[in-house]
């Protein structure tokens, strides 16, 4: 016995419904009859797709405009950072070059160490700077549309970085080097007397 809706085989002869479409068997005795034929199952035609999910990201909004905010503020902290690196290596550095030079091409300072300090403490100033224009280079590439002002700003805050750094590096070593010279020069001093 076959569905008459599907065509699909019946398990048994007490069975009222379908199993493979859910349509109600009718009770009409098989009588004998031609043989029936089931009716042919059309099949879909299912091909696998080579891709089962595309996974989903969340897109970044474009911006429209001009340079925001924080693309500014990137570029005036690297100028910054840039022109107290210059100034703070021009002070510290060249009392620092006449101090080991043996000859005097460089101008006698009269403020003596004072320019090497504040030589210092302007390069950590711009060490500091070069720090906040890269913070904001962050901030804008995140919140504003890609501008140049970013993207240089970004470059002069990565060389802001470098050029204070090393005389601040430097200056910890020496001061590192005075302390130990210090403690050495007070133990020698205390052995003899």
């Amino acid at each position: 016995m076959f569905c008459q809706n599907c065509g699909e085989k019946m398990e048994s002869k007490e069975q009222k419904f379908c199993a493979s479409c859910g349509s109600v068997i009718s009770d009409a005795p098989d009588a004998p009859q031609a043989p029936q034929t089931p009716p042919l199952k059309v099949e879909e035609n299912k091909v696998p797709s080579p891709v089962k999910s595309a996974p989903v990201y969340e897109s970044k909004p474009i911006n429209v405009g001009g340079p925001g905010p924080h693309s500014k503020k990137t570029l005036a902290f690297a100028i910054v950072s840039l022109v107290l690196g210059g100034v703070g290596f021009a002070l510290g550095g060249t009392y620092f070059m006449r101090l080991f030079s043996p000859y005097s091409y460089y101008y006698y300072y009269p403020f003596g160490p004072l320019a090497l300090i504040v030589g210092g403490i302007l390069n950590v100033t711009g060490l500091i700077f070069g720090i906040l224009s890269r913070t904001n280079c962050s901030k804008a590439r995140k919140t504003e549309p890609v501008n140049t002002l970013e993207k240089v700003g970004s470059v002069f805050g990565i060389f802001g970085i470098i050029i204070n750094s090393i005389p601040v590096v430097v200056l910890l070593v020496l001061l590192i080097i005075g302390l130990i010279s210090l403690i050495m020069m007070l133990t020698m001093y205390s052995m003899y007397y």
